[in-house]
């Protein structure tokens, strides 16, 4: 292939055949990384007609049918009403129709074919408030971390209903939940949520057993098992997840449930949620009982690319054999995404009754994991062979590869974008919205081939307009909001795009900065974006304040080196924070100590929700004063990821001064007219 060939190959699958680093720099793609990626890309003949085409409300429909002659068309809206005509090519082909005016999924039949017909609002949905003239805000939440009794070692979505009450009656509007997704059962220690199996289906170990059986039952389960009192006790009491052993131990639980309670006469509504379900629940709950029964094969056993060709594919005989003999298990699986689905359910209608204007906020992480459910079900749909990541910046000089894949734009495109819509609606049933992991990637994403480098790579174009039209027509049918993760390198203009969509940003503490790199004022920061003091990947408040952030200090001169440096940003933070109110003006510098942590906290949550961003989000790392933040992005030897629990219990929080204070300050400060 010469290097021309190469260049007009790579355009037309997308792949950037230069890119701009963060530093401005210009880069030149690597002819052998451009070749590699064109492997993975490649998606057969393209299909003669678009399977779905997506417009906004009241804009020209253009169907490229590429017929001369003028044709009869026939537009059946989603209401079951029609539209029909008849219209003429113009030079190029294309068929252009009267606008749509009714947002939904129409259908158009013209020249012997139907097209999907997208038709989305201007915007996503409007963010609701409680009051009028105030200002909204809510917790983000980490759902393993939260404790309550007997809760077998990992925070569920009964304890998320139980927070979402609280809060809704403190004031708040929302609950920003990390991802739901479905990892792998057979490895509960690979626990980061954002490299999920399936982002269609739910983790099972975040299921409420009480959504579906009572609470005495339970009790009666437990003591006919008395080899597991020693580890309930053990694990609900520990500071940090076992995620083996608790995870195996959930699993024992919700399996003598399902044996005892529900296989032998499964309810009804469980049988309706599977045929709804469809063939993707099915698949999904085929693929996880595959994993158990090829667990003996050990590392093999959950990567479905190192199977034996027979199983290598959802649509085999032997696939279709397996699920026949294997009836039970499957089933307790299909049981297991039913019960999750439940527990989500109700602690949606939970927030709601609580008064939360806006309710549960799901996460979607930006990949999935090549060797998960998913990509198994969907080989085609996924860059299989490629990994996604970020080029080289300020905070990663080297790059980042996420170890994770994403959608094939031109399997997108032909397939109607099913997979992404069902993505979409697994994240709205939440019921308040979604946050959607690097949010950049509906317009670009940062694409590695396997083996390579994390600087080793080129940016994806991905077909922006269809999908940022898909997102907004799918938040305004759940009416939930979109709040979109666009920390990092953004292409030129993207906020101001992601604005126009209401597509919300967000604005953290540490990077809201002014142009000479000092704390930005509250009353400076953009409304366009959610306010918050930190993410799970940054540090906490107290953390920060107390030098805690940094578990892998080499040597002491490197460790003085940065104190002296952060005593710098300590004042620079407090500048900022004192001059925020006029009673704060003549505090000194509070002191390193958990008492000065404690101030400072106090005095950032303050600062924060008297931003004008109509939405904050406080996390339950911040509320509780922690100094231990969830993840420490590159570090999975030296810090415990994911493993971190919150040391009260939901049911205690209220008697806790520090976060009535804290409640009473946002309270304070986001209700000022």
């Amino acid at each position: 292939m010469t290097k021309r060939d190469l260049h007009q190959a790579a355009k037309k699958a997308g792949l950037a055949i230069s890119w701009q680093d963060a530093f401005g720099k210009t880069h030149r793609t690597d002819p052998d990384v451009l070749k590699a990626l064109l492997q993975t890309c490649s998606f057969g003949e393209e299909k003669k007609y678009p399977t779905l085409v997506s417009v906004k409300v009241g804009e020209s429909i253009c169907l490229p049918i590429n017929n001369k002659g003028s044709e009869s068309f026939l537009l059946k809206h989603e209401d079951n009403t029609q539209t029909e005509g008849k219209i003429s090519p113009n030079k190029d082909g294309v068929f252009q129709l009267p606008p749509c005016h009714k947002p939904g999924y129409h259908k158009v039949e013209i020249a012997g074919t139907e097209v999907t017909l997208a038709v989305a609002p201007e915007t996503c949905a409007a963010l609701t408030f409680r009051d009028e003239g105030s200002r909204a805000w809510g917790l983000t939440v980490q759902i393993p971390a939260l404790r309550q009794s007997n809760d077998t070692g990992i925070g569920h979505l009964g304890s998320v209903a139980k927070l979402a009450k609280i809060a809704g009656q403190e004031g708040a509007d929302a609950l920003m939940m990390s991802p739901l997704h479905a990892l792998c059962p057979l490895r509960p220690e690979r626990c980061s949520p954002y490299s999920p199996s399936s982002r269609r289906f739910l983790n099972p170990l975040l299921a409420d057993l009480r959504t579906c059986f009572p609470k005495q039952l339970i009790h009666t389960v437990y003591r006919q098992h008395p080899e597991w009192a020693a580890q309930i006790t053990e694990r609900t009491a520990e500071k940090l997840i076992n995620w083996k052993a608790a995870g195996t131990l959930r699993f024992q639980v919700l399996r003598v449930l399902y044996e005892k309670h529900i296989r032998p006469s499964p309810p009804q509504e469980m049988l309706s949620f599977i045929q709804q379900g469809g063939n993707a629940l099915k698949n999904h709950a085929i693929f996880e009982a595959l994993q158990v029964s090829l667990k003996t094969r050990g590392p093999r056993g959950d990567n479905w690319r190192l199977w034996e060709a027979p199983f290598k594919k959802p649509t085999t005989p032997e696939i279709a054999r397996f699920a026949h003999l294997h009836q039970e298990e499957v089933g307790f699986w299909l049981f297991l995404q039913w019960l999750a689905a439940k527990s989500l359910k109700y602690a949606a209608s939970t927030a709601h009754d609580a008064g939360m204007s806006i309710g549960l906020i799901a996460d979607i992480a930006v990949g999935l994991d090549p060797s998960g459910a998913e990509c198994w079900a969907q080989q085609d749909g996924f860059l299989i062979g490629a990994s996604i990541g970020a080029p080289p910046d300020q905070l990663a000089p080297k790059g980042q590869n996420w170890g994770l894949t994403t959608f094939s734009p031109q399997a997108l495109q032909q397939t109607g974008y099913e997979a992404f819509i069902a993505m979409l609606r697994a994240g709205f049933a939440a019921g308040g919205g979604i946050r959607f992991d690097h949010v950049m990637g509906l317009e670009r994403i940062w694409l590695i081939p396997d083996g390579g480098n994390s600087n080793e790579g080129t940016y994806l174009t991905m077909p922006q307009k269809d999908l940022k039209n898909l997102l907004a027509l799918e938040s305004a049918r759940a009416g939930g909001i979109v709040i979109g993760e666009d920390l990092g390198t953004v292409p030129k203009g993207f906020r101001s795009r992601m604005a126009e969509k209401k597509i919300w940003g967000m604005n953290v503490m540490w990077f809201t900065k002014t142009a000479s790199n000092q704390f930005l004022p509250p009353a400076a920061w953009p409304p366009t974006g959610v306010a918050m003091t930190t993410t799970h990947d940054l540090p906490t408040v107290a953390g920060w304040w107390l030098q805690m952030d940094n578990p892998a200090q080499e040597n002491s001169s490197e460790e003085h080196q940065e104190e002296s440096d952060r005593q710098g940003e300590r004042k620079a933070l407090w500048t900022m924070l004192r001059d925020n109110t006029a009673e704060n003006q003549d505090l000194s510098l509070p002191p390193v100590n958990a008492d000065g942590a404690a101030t400072v906290v106090d005095a950032a949550i303050h600062a924060v929700a008297s931003t004008p961003c109509p939405l904050m989000l406080l996390p339950m790392e911040d509320l509780l004063g922690l100094t231990d933040q969830p993840n420490v992005p590159g570090d999975q030897k030296l810090y415990p990821n994911w493993r971190n629990r919150y040391p009260v219990t939901v049911k205690n929080l209220r008697q806790n001064q520090d976060i009535s204070r804290r409640f009473s300050i946002i309270n304070t400060t986001r209700h000022k007219k």
